[in-house]
């Protein structure tokens, strides 16, 4: 895995536990979409971007492992 994101909920909005699972499908389902080479790196982000923004979700910078 080129990325290490850690996730911080905003506990302030009541995320619901099984939103946590729904994100978590859709962003599995955005990735397969883009390893089969469906959609372009931009689109993925943007996707992505606005996924953990729905679910009221705050992406951390990212770690990059060599």
């Amino acid at each position: 895995m080129l990325h290490d994101y850690n996730i911080e909920i905003n506990n302030s909005n009541g995320l619901k536990d099984n939103a946590m699972l729904d994100c978590s499908m859709e962003l599995s389902l955005l990735n397969n979409l883009f390893r089969e080479n469906l959609i372009l790196d931009s689109e993925h982000q943007e996707i992505k971007r606005k996924i953990l923004k729905d679910y009221k979700l705050v992406k951390c910078k990212s770690k990059f492992h060599i």
